[in-house]
C-alpha cells in the first residue's frame, strides 16, 4: 500500500467521524436491546428473546461471508454495506409486527452487526501500516467508547422524556445514524488512495492452514471470554452471589465506558516500544489479576467494603482490556498476507461471536455450580492464552510482532 501523510489523513478524518456517528446512534439502544425492540414492535418480551437469539445464530455466519467479501471486494465497501443492512433493518423495526418479520429484521441487523467488525478492520489495516495501524485502532476504539457512552446517556433521556414514543425515535436516529456513517466513508474513500491486493489462491484453507494464526485465534478466544465478564458475569455474580446493590452495575459499566476511552492512547503510547505479543500476554496477566479480585471479593465484608473491592476489581479488568484490544487487533491485521486479509480477519473475529453466544449458558453454569470455579476457570483459560502468545511470537512473521517504527 502506498499512500501519502496527507492522504491518509484526508482519509481517516470522516472514516473516524462515521465510526463516531455509528457508535453514538448504536449507544442509543444496545442498552435496552430487548425492551427496545419490544417496545418497538409490541411483540412479547418471550417471543422478542427467541427472536434475537434466532438472529444471532444467523449472524454467526456473517464473519466468513464477510472474510470473502472483503478479499473480493474490498473492505471499504462491505463496511458501506454493513451500514445500509442496519440502516434498513432499524428503519423497518417499526413495521415488524409478527414473528417472521421480527426474525427478518433482527437477523438483517444481526449479519450487518457481525460482519462490521472484520470489514472495519480491514479497512483500518488498509489506511495504515506498521505503528500506524495500531495507533489507528487505538483511536477508532476511543471513538466508538466515547460515542457510545454519550448514546447510553441520550438513549435514556429519550425513554424519560418521550415513553414510549421515545423507542420509535430511538429506531429512526439509529437508521439515520448508519446513513450519515455510510456517507462518511463514502468521502472517506474519494480521499484515501487504498491499493487492494488481488484475491490470492486457497481461500479459507490456506487461512486455516497456517498453524501459528490459528494458535493466535485460539488464543485469541480465551481473551475474548474474559473481555465477556463485564457484560455477562458481572451482572449475575455481583447482584446474586454477593449481593451487591443492582445499581453499582450501571456504575462500574460507566466507569469501564470512560476509562476504556480515555486510555486508549494513553496505554498505546506506553506499548510503543513492546512487541505486540508481549503487550498481548501483559494483558492476560493482568485480566488473570482481576479474576483473582473478583473472587476475592467474595472474602471482603459486605456493604461498601464490598463495593469497593468490586470496584477495584473492576479497574484491574479495564487495565487488562486496554492492555489487550489494540494489540490483539493489529497483530491479527499484520499476521494476514494482504490478498486474504478478509478472510484472516473474519476468522480472528468469529471469537467474539462465539463468545457471544458460549459465554451466558457456560457462565451461568459454572456461577451455579460453585462462583469461584468461573473464576478459576477464566484464570486457567488467560494463563494459557499469555503463554501461547508468547511462545508464538517466534512463529509468526518478525514485522508483525514487532512493527517498524516501534
Amino acid at each position: 500500500m502506498s499512500i501519502t501523510s496527507t492522504e491518509r489523513v484526508t482519509g481517516v478524518r470522516p472514516f473516524l467521524v462515521g465510526m463516531f456517528v455509528d457508535a453514538l446512534g448504536s449507544g442509543l439502544y444496545v442498552p435496552l436491546t430487548l425492551l427496545f425492540i419490544h417496545q418497538v414492535t409490541g411483540l412479547p418480551m418471550t417471543t422478542v428473546g427467541v427472536g434475537v437469539t434466532v438472529a444471532a445464530v444467523v449472524g454467526l455466519a456473517a464473519n466468513p461471508v464477510a472474510g470473502v467479501l472483503i478479499d473480493r471486494f474490498d473492505a471499504r465497501r462491505v463496511l458501506i454495506g454493513t451500514y445500509v443492512l442496519r440502516a434498513a433493518g432499524f428503519a423497518a423495526y417499526p413495521l415488524a409486527h409478527g414473528f417472521p418479520a421480527l426474525i427478518a429484521i433482527a437477523a438483517l441487523v444481526a449479519v450487518g452487526d457481525r460482519a462490521y467488525y472484520p470489514a472495519s478492520g480491514g479497512y483500518v489495516s488498509a489506511l495504515a501500516q506498521g505503528a500506524a495501524r495500531d495507533r489507528l485502532y487505538a483511536l477508532t476504539a476511543t471513538a466508538r467508547n466515547v460515542a457510545f457512552g454519550l448514546g447510553g446517556l441520550l438513549s435514556s433521556a429519550a425513554v424519560s422524556l418521550a415513553g414510549v414514543t421515545g423507542f420509535v425515535i430511538i429506531a429512526s436516529v439509529n437508521a439515520a445514524s448508519f446513513v450519515v456513517a455510510a456517507v462518511c466513508l463514502v468521502l472517506s474513500g474519494r480521499h484515501a488512495q487504498v491499493e487492494r491486493a488481488p484475491a490470492g489462491p486457497g481461500g479459507y484453507r490456506r487461512v486455516l492452514a497456517d498453524r501459528p494464526f490459528v494458535g493466535l485465534v485460539a488464543a485469541e478466544q480465551a481473551f475474548t471470554l474474559a473481555h465477556m465478564i463485564l457484560p455477562v458475569a458481572l451482572p449475575v455474580y455481583a447482584v446474586t452471589v454477593l449481593g451487591a446493590p443492582a445499581a453499582l452495575l450501571g456504575v462500574l459499566y460507566t466507569l469501564n465506558t470512560i476509562l476504556v476511552a480515555a486510555g486508549q492512547l494513553p496505554v498505546r503510547r506506553w506499548q510503543r516500544a513492546a512487541r505486540r505479543t508481549h503487550a498481548m500476554a501483559l494483558g492476560g496477566a493482568v485480566m488473570v489479576a482481576a479474576c483473582g479480585s473478583y473472587a476475592a471479593a467474595a472474602l471482603v465484608p459486605s456493604g461498601v467494603p464490598r463495593v469497593c473491592a468490586l470496584v477495584a476489581a473492576t479497574l484491574v479488568f479495564t487495565l487488562g482490556e486496554l492492555l489487550h484490544t489494540t494489540p490483539s487487533w493489529a497483530l491479527a491485521a499484520a499476521t494476514a498476507p494482504a490478498e486474504l486479509r478478509g478472510r484472516y480477519l473474519a476468522i480472528h473475529q468469529q471469537t467474539w461471536a462465539v463468545a457471544a453466544v458460549a459465554a451466558p449458558a457456560g457462565f451461568s453454569a459454572l456461577l451455579g455450580a460453585a462462583p469461584a470455579l468461573l473464576w478459576l476457570t477464566l484464570a486457567v483459560l488467560l494463563i494459557l492464552a499469555a503463554l501461547a502468545v508468547l511462545h508464538l511470537s517466534h512463529r509468526l512473521p518478525a514485522p508483525a510482532v514487532a512493527p517498524p517504527g516501534t
